[in-house]
């Protein structure tokens, strides 16, 4: 298991990021694609905007951008349709793989 997986077991979404680039990486990476430069880990703040969505059946998921600016798809609760733009905030974790949700805030 990755450090990332191992964090996000725990419940806790890692963001990478090369400090000799100032870049956040996603897919994380233990070396930068860019530079070659080790990497550094950071927890991050699990907060975003919906970038775009879709419904299926009765659930909705989509693209969020977090505040780190990377972007993740995951489903999203809301108690209305949501809409783009809206501020969610992200829950995370992994069981036999990564799974991630939204929750619409305000809701």
């Amino acid at each position: 298991m990755t450090f990332f997986d191992e964090h996000l077991k725990k419940g806790s979404f890692q963001i990478c990021h090369c400090n000799n680039c100032d870049q956040n990486l996603w897919p994380p990476k233990e070396i930068c694609h860019i530079c070659n430069e080790e990497t550094e880990w950071s927890e991050s703040m699990n907060v975003g905007k919906i970038i775009e969505f879709s419904k299926k059946n009765s659930s909705y998921f989509g693209m969020i951008e977090l505040k780190e600016k990377i972007r993740v798809m995951g489903e999203i609760f809301s108690n209305d349709e949501p809409k783009i733009g809206q501020n969610v905030t992200m829950k995370a974790f992994f069981d036999t793989r990564p799974h991630y949700s939204f929750t619409v805030e305000n809701n």
